[in-house]
């Protein structure tokens, strides 16, 4: 297959256009046409495929985009998970507080689905992997979870919180794929792109256990 670059990411993230960034391949973005929330009214089983699941419901309506004509369209969806059940995005602050305080002090999992599909001779072809991040969260005070709240980041992510907030940073320990916490596990998605003979041009980074994070630990699972 020859594909015409750039690729399409079917995401309004930008922390995944920051992470795609640094493969060196040119992108444009494309927002699925797709209601995700009703979406993930159909789906019935196990938390841990949600985010699959969610990822090629987005590649395939992104298909559909005139953006998306003779392209690869890349997509993710990131849950969290604690105790078996999928914590979703909070819907407002009262809900946040309530995410947040169930995290604080335990582990859960992080799950990111990823899906490289692109429409070939009139056929879907589709490939996903998943990853998966025990995430331990730090004891942090209700006084801290209301100051990062009032600064809105909390609103657009899995379990009302990201990995990479400068000031609340959350977590104690990641065992595993850091970038996956963060919403797209570029090991994951390189995988995939390597099914239809695409490539990174950037090496990433040099002298670290992943190439593409410093932060990435290659450490047992709780």
């Amino acid at each position: 297959m020859t594909t015409l670059l750039p690729f399409l990411l079917a995401s309004a993230s930008p922390r995944r256009r920051q992470l795609i960034a640094s493969l060196g391949l040119p992108f444009t973005v494309g927002i699925s046409p797709t209601d995700e929330d009703a979406a993930q009214q159909h789906y019935t089983g196990p938390a841990e495929g949600l985010g699959v699941w969610t990822a090629a419901h987005k590649a395939v309506m992104a298909l559909t985009l005139s953006d998306a004509q003779d392209r690869l369209v890349i997509a993710a969806d990131t849950t969290v998970i604690l105790d078996g059940q999928e914590l979703g995005k909070p819907r407002d602050q009262a809900h946040a507080h309530t995410l947040l305080l169930s995290l604080r002090g335990r582990w859960h999992y992080v799950v990111t689905g990823v899906v490289v599909c692109a429409q070939i001779d009139g056929s879907v072809r589709l490939v996903s992997e998943s990853c998966t991040t025990p995430v331990l969260m730090r004891n942090y005070s209700k006084e801290e979870i209301d100051a990062y709240i009032a600064t809105g980041d909390p609103f657009d992510k899995a379990g009302a919180y990201g990995v990479q907030h400068a000031l609340f940073q959350p977590t104690e320990r990641i065992d595993g794929c850091y970038l996956n916490v963060v919403g797209l596990p570029i090991c994951t998605l390189i995988k995939l792109l390597a099914q239809f003979d695409v490539y990174p041009t950037s090496k990433g980074l040099t002298g670290t256990a992943c190439p593409w994070s410093e932060r990435c630990l290659k450490t047992p699972t709780p």
